[in-house]
């Protein structure tokens, strides 16, 4: 039995959550439709990313042996459900990915490659349970193997198209590795894609001990943000994170509701026999995401701008661009090559020619499959050049707004050592307005930057700009890939700032406003602004408590040796 005291995915401190029953797990106990309320042995929560875990299960071959013997016979009375469900999932990854092949980790008894099969996927199945396996191969002519995930040999890696692990990470005794090898099975262009509860959820919250998410067989279950953050920290593109719909008979749903209403559970399931068996619901309860990440590559030019310079300092510069086409030329031009040695361009899904003219010009580039905002575009360019191998990273916005021949300048203090962050300032010498910035616009920046200075007790002269340079070894220190996926990304990591005492050197920067430049609206500037408000408050409030996430420690460390650069993929 483990007896660890430390978190399994961020080696954090772990303090009791819920007491458990005590008694020892069995078979019977790790069938799918096993939803006996707190019947689960003690649970402990990690300080630092969230994870609710069970240290008390088996592991390792005796946990192997209680899966193996396991059968759930009731499984397949929700047979047409489960297939509709199944059904759902897969046109989620088909907007990411055309059926090709097709591995299934856990893959019960075959349900979802049953109409995967049908939809013209070759697949395959691993599944430790023999009654479950049996099923899908006999009855269903499926390739299912009764073999852990463990055992798949390195021969494997980069040959599937789709990997899923369907409710099956919160069954694993090291799921964070399990995340790393479905990674290396994947296809350039391949999707991952994970179903599993969240802990973290309002319904997790509401229901307490009595959620339907704390079972026997769980061994972790990892809260929403942190799992994003550990796909993300594999170099994976994260291009859906969506709540679970499911579909089961409505008495399958009222009899599920019983195990949480307590005195009136009888009452519940006097009223579920009621109701007639064919009467089907699909319905969210919001505590179960799926996550799909995409195995993008990093599409190499024909001459790259940047050339390697052979210095102690990798300077990488990255660009977040989306309908950027008009302007990157631009950038291009203005960029000093000699003070850095890679250039990334990130584009959000973009529906013009950026790609194509980034190309273009010697740009690297990396293309999300979908939008996915600001916010999530500077996580992937900060990840992607620290898996690279970068020690600074410069940000510099694909529209031209911003002056690129500044690199050399914003990225001086921190070879030299003298920062952590560089912020390029419009309002240091304040000739924003006359670069063309409206002057709602000033008059809003001038406002919350007052705000931001009271909350976090500085002085700095602004704390909107786009232009940010940073030490990677202070970008390791953060949970960054916890923040938004939206523009409030920039608050948020002002917080993490000024919560670790970094070195702030701010450069008086010019800034220009034309059609193709600062394009967010009026509406989306008040949302901004209302969201820094709440990043404010929370700051406040978590600064001694330290309860809140993003200022916590980061449960991935993006070095250059935890992950192999993507094959990088020669213009078309």
């Amino acid at each position: 039995m483990s007896t660890n005291a430390t978190c399994g995915i961020c080696q954090g401190v772990l303090e009791l959550r819920f007491a458990g029953s005590g008694h020892a797990p069995k078979p019977g106990d790790f069938a799918p439709t096993c939803h006996r309320p707190r019947a689960y042995g003690d649970l402990y929560r990690c300080r630092e990313c969230d994870t609710v875990q069970q240290p008390s299960l088996p592991v390792g071959v005796d946990l192997v042996d209680l899966y193996r013997e396991m059968d759930d016979g009731d499984y397949l009375a929700e047979e047409r459900g489960r297939r509709l469900t199944a059904n759902w999932l897969l046109d989620l990854v088909e907007r990411r990915r055309a059926p090709a092949r097709m591995l299934e980790i856990g893959c019960g008894h075959g349900l979802l490659l049953d109409e995967a099969s049908r939809r013209g996927w070759e697949v395959r199945g691993l599944e430790l349970s023999e009654r479950s396996a049996r099923h899908g191969r006999e009855r269903l002519g499926l390739d299912i193997r009764e073999e852990p995930f463990e055992a798949l040999g390195n021969e494997e890696n980069g040959c599937w198209d789709a990997v899923l692990l369907i409710d099956v990470l919160e069954h694993l005794d090291h799921p964070r590795e399990a995340i790393e090898r479905a990674t290396k099975l994947l296809a350039p262009g391949g999707v991952l894609c994970i179903v599993t509860p969240d802990p973290s959820s309002l319904t997790a919250r509401i229901a307490g001990p009595r959620w339907w998410g704390l079972l026997p067989a769980h061994t972790y279950l990892i809260a929403r943000r942190t799992l994003r953050e550990l796909l993300i920290g594999q170099g994976l593109i994260l291009s859906d994170d969506v709540p679970l719909v499911r579909s089961f008979s409505a008495r399958y749903w009222v009899e599920g509701f019983a195990g949480i209403a307590g005195p009136a559970a009888d009452a519940v399931r006097r009223a579920a026999a009621k109701l007639p068996p064919q009467r089907s619901l699909a319905l969210s309860l919001g505590d179960e995401r799926v996550m799909l990440a995409v195995n993008e590559q990093v599409r190499e030019p024909e001459s790259r701008l940047a050339r390697e310079r052979g210095g102690p300092d990798q300077v990488h510069v990255v660009l977040p661009a989306y309908h950027a086409a008009r302007t990157v030329e631009r950038v291009a031009a203005d960029l000093p090559i000699e003070s850095f040695d890679r250039a990334l361009l990130v584009d959000d899904a973009s529906g013009d020619d950026t790609v194509t003219v980034a190309l273009a010009e010697g740009f690297e580039v990396l293309r999300h499959p979908a939008n996915r905002g600001y916010g999530a575009n500077q996580k992937s360019c900060y990840t992607r050049a620290m898996l690279d191998g970068a020690d600074v990273v410069v940000m510099v916005h694909a529209d031209h707004q911003y002056d690129a021949a500044l690199v050399t300048e914003m990225v001086r203090p921190i070879i030299e050592g003298d920062a952590d962050v560089v912020m390029g300032s419009r309002l240091l010498e304040d000739r924003a307005i006359a670069g063309g910035m409206p002057r709602w616009k000033w008059i809003g920046n001038r406002a919350l930057t007052w705000t931001e200075n009271q909350a976090f007790t500085k002085d700095f002269s602004e704390y909107h700009t786009g232009y940010r340079a940073f030490s990677t070894d202070f970008l390791r220190s953060i949970p960054f890939l916890r923040n938004s996926d939206g523009f409030v990304f920039d608050q948020e990591i002002f917080a993490q700032i000024v919560d670790r005492n970094a070195r702030v050197v701010e450069l008086p920067i010019p800034t220009r406003y034309f059609l193709e430049a600062s394009s967010v609206s009026f509406r989306a500037s008040v949302r901004y602004g209302l969201e820094t408000l709440t990043v404010l408050a929370r700051y406040r409030v978590d600064e001694k408590r330290r309860r809140w996430s993003l200022l916590r420690r980061p449960a991935v460390d993006l070095q250059p040796s935890a992950q192999s650069a993507p094959n990088s993929e020669p213009v078309p």
